[in-house]
């Protein structure tokens, strides 16, 4: 399975109809492109045009045939551009709204747009010495300031957000966690897809190491099967920026990350 990268993927392989709902097959040169949703309805829509074709990309995943050695001009609209503005394409292509790509074999490309968090009721956060001290940050994410630990549930594979290569129904690191250094973190992981899936806490986009003792699912590259959970827990020992990532291969490379960061010091925070 051809994996993806970014926000929105565009993987360039073989020749055939298009656009399709599922990508190629990752033979010869075609563009495949997968743009993210959020609260049910996608964050943009992109534009193609190859070798005198035109396309309008408005699924999930979609995929067109690209001659190898020509080029296709790629252009994103944000679906609603005063919430959720599109920022940049991946891979040091830059911040414009339409770019040229030279399709010379598989190529992954992806635009991000901006997802604020809702602002909830205003409320005042307990000190460490709050009693009760339990916080919670929103459905995901509570933590318990006066024992310094954190608990997230981590659930897997909701099928409505990027093919189901996904946690809590984010992907591609829109979500973002922050744990202050020397905090006990566990991790209530469950299994609502239709296939395999792992987490593991890793340096960056190629490591397969948890970065932290018991900080993974068991055999994180082999997975927990559907409808399985298991929690594992961790001391976030060193401050630092990583990701929570699924170590299925492919999963990771096509969205199924998200922002995980130990910070020197306040308290646990949860960001979309």
């Amino acid at each position: 399975m051809l994996g993806f990268c970014g926000l929105a993927a565009l993987v360039l392989a073989g020749c055939g109809p298009g656009p399709s709902s599922s990508p190629d097959s990752g033979v010869g040169c075609s563009v495949t492109v997968s743009i993210p949703s959020f609260g049910g309805s996608l964050l943009g829509t992109v534009r193609a045009s190859a070798e005198g074709h035109q396309y309008s990309f408005s699924r999930n995943v979609n995929t067109i045939p690209v001659g190898c050695g020509e080029q296709a001009q790629l252009s994103v609209s944000a679906a609603d551009p005063a919430s959720h503005p599109f920022t940049g394409w991946s891979g040091g292509k830059g911040s414009s709204a339409s770019i040229t790509v030279t399709v010379t074999g598989p190529l992954t490309i992806s635009p991000a747009f901006r997802v604020p968090l809702a602002s909830p009721s205003p409320s005042p956060a307990p000190s460490p010495s709050s009693s009760p001290s339990t916080v919670t940050l929103d459905q995901w994410v509570s933590y318990d300031a006066a024992d310094r630990t954190v608990t997230w549930k981590l659930v897997a594979g909701a099928p409505s957000v990027n093919r189901g290569l996904n946690f809590d129904n984010e992907d591609f690191g829109h979500m973002k966690v922050t744990v202050p250094v020397g905090w006990t973190v566990t991790i209530d992981f469950s299994n609502a897809g239709t296939i395999y899936h792992s987490a593991a806490v890793v340096s960056g986009a190629t490591s397969t190491t948890p970065v932290f003792a018991g900080a993974t699912t068991p055999q994180p590259t082999q997975g927990t099967a559907p409808g399985q959970s298991v929690t594992f827990t961790f001391v976030a020992s060193q401050a630092g920026s990583y990701r929570m990532a699924c170590l299925m291969p492919g999963h990771e490379g096509a969205g199924m990350w998200e922002s995980f960061q130990v910070t020197a010091g306040g308290h646990p925070t949860a960001t979309l």
